[in-house]
C-alpha cells in the first residue's frame, strides 16, 4: 500500500509543508514519493513553497515573488505548525533534489506559477531539472504535474529530458478534464478523489490517461479510487495507511 502513497507536500500534516524536515518525516515513514510546490522569488530563484503569500505559514504579509531570495532564506515558515515549534526554512528546488536523491525518494513536482511568471517558471525549473537529472534513467525522473495546463505544454516543448505530466483538475472544473488533457498532452489526470466517479474514471483511461488522485485521506476512499483505476494519491495522513491492506 505504501507504494501508492505520495506524500503531499513532503509528509502530508505530520511536518510542517514543504520542508526538509518532511522529507524527513516522509522517508521515516517509509514512503517513496513525495509532492512539492515551486515557484520563483522576485530575483528568479525555484522556491519550494505552496503559497505565494507567507501569512500563513511565517505570520508575514509578504510575497514570494515580491523578495529576493536573500531575504526569504531567513524566515521561519514553520509558524502555523501545531505539534511542535520548530523553526524551518524555505528551500530552494535544488536543495530539495538533492535531499530527495539522498533518501531515495522520487519527485512529484507542482508548478505554482503567477499570473506574470509562467514562461519564466517553467523555463528555469525545465533547465534545472534537464541538468539534475541528465544522467538518471527515465523512471528516476520526477512526474510533473500543475493546475495551468499551458505549463505542462510548455515543459514538453523545453525540455531536453522526457518527463511524465500530470493534469491537477479542480474540483469545481472535474467535468472539463478533457479539455485540459487536450491542451496539457498530460500522461495523468489528477482528480479529486471524491469526484472520481466510475464513469469519467472510465472516460479518461479511454481517451488514453492514467489515473492519480489528490486529497485521499480516508482507506475505504483508496479502496474505491484504486478499484476505478488510480495509480497513486497525495495524502495528508500517511501514517494512518501504513497497516491498511489494500491491493498493490
Amino acid at each position: 500500500m505504501i507504494n501508492r502513497i505520495v506524500g503531499h507536500r513532503g509528509a502530508g500534516v505530520l511536518a510542517p509543508e514543504n520542508t526538509i524536515n518532511a522529507l524527513r518525516v516522509a522517508h521515516d515513514l517509509g514512503l517513496g514519493y513525495v509532492e512539492f510546490d515551486v515557484r520563483l522569488t522576485k530575483d528568479r530563484v525555484p522556491v519550494i513553497s505552496h503559497d505565494n503569500s507567507l501569512i500563513r505559514c511565517a505570520h508575514q504579509d509578504r510575497l514570494i515573488s515580491d523578495i529576493t531570495y536573500d531575504e526569504l532564506k531567513d524566515v521561519n515558515i514553520a509558524k502555523h505548525f501545531a505539534l511542535a515549534d520548530l523553526d524551518e526554512r524555505v528551500p530552494t528546488l535544488e536543495e530539495w533534489l538533492i535531499e530527495t536523491k539522498k533518501r531515495n525518494l522520487h519527485c512529484q513536482l507542482e508548478f505554482k506559477p503567477n499570473a506574470d511568471d509562467k514562461d519564466t517558471l517553467v523555463t528555469i525549473v525545465t533547465e534545472m531539472i534537464d541538468d539534475f537529472y541528465k544522467d538518471a534513467p527515465e523512471e528516476e525522473r520526477p512526474l510533473v504535474t500543475s493546475f495551468v495546463a499551458d505549463c505542462l505544454a510548455d515543459l514538453k516543448k523545453k525540455s531536453k529530458l522526457g518527463y511524465q505530466t500530470g493534469m491537477l483538475v479542480k474540483v469545481e472544473e472535474t467535468s472539463k478534464w478533457k479539455k485540459y488533457a487536450d491542451i496539457s498532452e498530460c500522461d495523468f489526470m489528477h482528480l479529486h478523489a471524491l469526484y472520481l466517479t466510475e464513469e469519467i474514471a472510465n472516460d479518461v483511461k479511454r481517451y488514453g490517461c492514467r489515473i492519480n488522485g489528490f486529497h485521499l485521506n480516508h482507506p475505504e476512499l483508496a479502496r474505491q479510487a484504486i478499484d476505478r483505476g488510480c495509480e497513486r494519491f497525495t495524502c495528508d495522513v500517511p501514517d494512518i495507511f501504513k497497516s491498511i491492506k489494500i491491493p498493490t
